[in-house]
């Protein structure tokens, strides 16, 4: 992609920064985060995952030493290079993270989940005057995440936070389901990661993700063996 490609508007700051990161991190935001348990039913199935104990360790495991920390170094990677012009630099980032997902199905739901994003940002963009233009309309949810903090001026910690929050939100969502949980369960689990979720952002802007050596096995193992279950209620 060369810069003639890129819109001709430049970025524009929101009114209000943290409304906006609120918005991202909703689970409404139609980018079909709720269809994915990243291998919680799983665990469910198993028996593995029965409470809201075992869930909050799974989850402050993957915050502390998973490869959501290096999702989370590579949007901070792909943000620096779109502010510095490079985004040819950020589509290599992208799909260096995309090949690392251990299996088809994983990096099916990174591609689909960035397309997803596009097509809001898209029209979010134009409708706050600094349209994306020619971008291609394939890219990977790091991608897309880096290309909301760009367009709008976000700052780089609470675009993290809303990344880690709105992933962990996702997941909660998915647990109450599947558990079953109640809800305030769910709740007081999510206030409970505010820590956690907050120095992961913090730390990610000074990480390398390709010197990271995430503790994977055990989420990608769940993944691997969701299309085996008998039943399922959710793509991965």
């Amino acid at each position: 992609m060369t810069s003639a490609d890129w819109p001709p508007s430049p970025p524009r700051s929101c009114r209000s920064p943290q409304q906006l990161l609120w918005q991202l991190a909703s689970p409404t935001l139609p980018v079909g985060g709720y269809t994915y348990s990243e291998g919680l039913e799983t665990l469910v199935q198993q028996g593995t995952l029965r409470d809201v104990a075992s869930l909050e360790c799974w989850l402050t495991a993957e915050l502390s030493s998973g490869a959501i920390g290096v999702d989370a170094a590579v949007i901070n990677r792909c943000l620096v290079a779109l502010r510095a012009g490079d985004w040819a630099l950020a589509e290599r980032h992208d799909a260096w993270l995309v090949a690392q997902r251990g299996c088809e199905a994983m990096r099916q739901q990174q591609r689909q989940m960035g397309r997803s994003m596009l097509v809001v940002l898209r029209q979010l963009t134009a409708d706050h005057g600094c349209p994306l233009g020619h971008w291609p309309q394939e890219a990977g949810l790091a991608l897309a995440w880096s290309l909301a903090g760009e367009r709008f001026q976000l700052p780089v910690a609470g675009l993290l936070e809303a990344f880690l929050f709105s992933w962990s939100a996702n997941l909660i969502s998915a647990a109450v389901r599947l558990v079953p949980l109640a809800a305030r369960h769910g709740q007081q689990l999510q206030l409970r990661l505010q820590d956690p979720i907050a120095a992961l952002a913090a730390a990610a802007p000074n990480l390398d993700p390709q010197t990271l050596w995430p503790e994977t096995l055990g989420p990608a193992m769940a993944q691997l063996g969701h299309d085996g279950l008998y039943s399922r209620l959710f793509r991965s």
